[in-house]
């Protein structure tokens, strides 16, 4: 079984980044309990638990959890906890996302709910998120357990926020870093600041940690979001422009919004009136962002984010650990 899980776990994280390897076992201890200690009496809903985490996927988040622990102290049995229940409320995110965007492929298989259907999506995700809680109890740390709570209450609310903006031209920067923020930072402040918490009551290194977190949060979103604009089907492993074609207004969008040219104007136009529901008005929409050079842009902010989190990474004394974590931030900004 351990052979099969350790192949398993090289094929989920491809090519392993050389940050990992500082960690494997305990990667490899969070995977094995991923796949074997989820139990569920429905034969469905084991089912659908093994094709869920046998389907990819980085493990990015539980790798923080476990590298900020051994930068503060070491790794110990609650953080690999942590990282799995990390992993769990991450993952059961991204079956709920399904749903409401009608997603039919992620990380290049079918979702769950192009598999069987949504009522049993929700399910599967709320089972997640019921494992998740289960986890936060064997920690038995009152402070960690009222962070995760506000990360599903930022998860909820940032979802719902995003959806009542959609084909708005009009939104802020100030609102897409908070609704960034609450959908995706959340969750890796959390684990970068609980992490720590677990190690030291050091409140400045506890904070730097959470701030390492929260600005690699935003910097993945939007790296995220420019390559819903670059990638492609095969490489992402889930259709382009879909955050586009729903109206939601990402990173390089908004940059071709506030743009002084007066393209700027025509996209507005076209994303008030959903592209005509139009494919080639929505291709007309796609290059005026590209013309403006917004995903440019946006790597170029979301670099600026990946500096902010390695400038909290000064109270780590172990320069080998501190070179892991700054490769980490890196990957984050490679993706893109």
């Amino acid at each position: 079984m351990e052979q099969a899980l350790t192949k398993h776990l090289d094929e989920t994280i491809p090519n392993w980044p050389d940050f990992l390897s500082e960690i494997k076992q305990e990667l490899f201890e969070v995977e094995k309990n991923l796949n074997s200690s989820l139990q569920a009496k429905s034969k469905i809903l084991s089912s659908i638990i093994s094709y869920i985490f046998n389907s990819g996927g980085k493990r990015f988040r539980p790798a923080l959890c476990l590298l900020t622990g051994k930068a503060t102290g070491g790794i110990t049995n609650k953080h690999i906890i942590l990282a799995e229940l990390t992993e769990l409320i991450h993952t059961a995110s991204l079956v709920h996302d399904d749903i409401i965007d009608s997603s039919s492929l992620r990380r290049g298989k079918e979702t769950i709910n192009s598999l069987w259907n949504d009522k049993i999506s929700v399910i599967t995700g709320d089972f997640l998120f019921a494992q998740a809680s289960m986890r936060l109890g064997d920690l038995e740390n009152t402070e960690i357990v009222k962070i995760y709570a506000k990360v599903l209450s930022d998860l909820c609310d940032g979802e719902i926020e995003q959806y009542s903006y959609k084909f708005n031209p009009n939104i802020s920067w100030d609102y897409y870093i908070q609704k960034s923020t609450t959908k995706t930072a959340s969750l890796f402040n959390a684990a970068c600041k609980s992490a720590a918490m677990l190690n030291t009551k050091d409140k400045k290194v506890i904070e730097h940690a959470e701030n390492f977190g929260n600005s690699l949060g935003i910097a993945f979103q939007i790296t995220d979001d420019i390559l819903d604009f670059t990638s492609t089907k095969i490489k992402s492993g889930k259709e382009i422009y879909s955050d586009l074609k729903q109206g939601l207004i990402t990173a390089p969008t908004l940059f071709a919004l506030k743009s002084a040219d007066k393209r700027a104007k025509q996209l507005e136009k076209l994303i008030e009136n959903q592209f005509d529901g139009s494919d080639a008005t929505l291709s007309q929409a796609i290059r005026i962002i590209f013309e403006l050079g917004s995903c440019e842009k946006a790597e170029a902010l979301a670099k600026e984010y990946i500096v902010q989190a390695k400038e909290n990474l000064d109270f780590i004394k172990d320069i080998y650990l501190k070179e892991t974590l700054e490769k980490a931030a890196d990957f984050v900004l490679n993706r893109a």
